[in-house]
């Protein structure tokens, strides 16, 4: 604390005054009040979620004329949010991509919110622009990438095992993605249902398509589409 010395004119002597500046008491606040940082509220879990059922649909319109059905949604840290549908009907093949043109979904929402929008799942979804393109894919291509989303299961279920047991040899301690994706996937054949949601590296990673078969495979899938007509 710093302090002010006065001498006094006074002749039963000299007074010695401790005083703290006002003035300094108010810079000293003010600088306190600049240092502390700001605060945002985030959009939470429940919101975020029902806003991509709401922007992207997974809803079969007719499910009697389904074989089987495919969704791959792809979650990024910073990448647009997008999912692609693939529907293997009795007579045809659907392939049906949505990708947002607000680029990431989350960090839309959490914009809204930050300009004082209200956390309301119907119209946030309002306020994010999605592109929905159907593409024509011939049945063998739908074969293809049938019998290779089978093929990467095996690896992927290895992976996730060994993670899993690499507790009992570092105690706890692990590595993990900063600013991954997070890779929804659902499969329904008729009355049988088949769903994962896996953490890997960010869509659009250079150098790497994910740790995991399924997401290595999705990633494939997602440029494979990318390029239809």
């Amino acid at each position: 604390m710093k302090t002010l010395r006065l001498i006094s004119n006074a002749t039963l002597g000299a007074l010695l005054i401790l005083v703290l500046p006002l003035g300094s008491r108010a810079q000293s606040s003010s600088s306190q009040q600049e240092s502390i940082p700001k605060s945002y509220s985030v959009v939470s879990r429940e919101t975020y979620n029902r806003v991509l059922e709401i922007l992207f649909p997974r809803n079969d319109l007719n499910p009697s004329d389904t074989v089987f059905e495919l969704v791959l949604r792809f979650r990024p840290s910073f990448q647009p949010t997008s999912q692609i549908v693939i529907r293997r009907r009795v007579d045809k093949v659907e392939v049906v991509e949505y990708t947002s043109l607000d680029g990431n979904i989350y960090g839309k929402l959490n914009e809204i919110l930050a300009r004082g929008g209200k956390e309301d799942a119907v119209e946030m979804a309002k306020a994010v622009k999605v592109k929905r393109r159907e593409s024509s894919v011939p049945y063998a291509q739908v074969k293809r990438w049938y019998a290779s989303f089978f093929d990467s299961l095996p690896s992927t279920t290895k992976t996730l095992r060994e993670v899993g047991e690499e507790f009992d040899k570092t105690g706890g301690s692990e590595s993990f993605i900063l600013d991954g994706s997070t890779y929804d996937l659902w499969y329904e054949q008729r009355l049988n249902k088949m769903s994962f949601s896996l953490y890997d590296v960010e869509v659009n990673n250079p150098g790497s398509d994910g740790e995991f078969k399924l997401v290595q495979w999705m990633n494939a899938v997602r440029r494979e589409v990318g390029r239809l007509k």
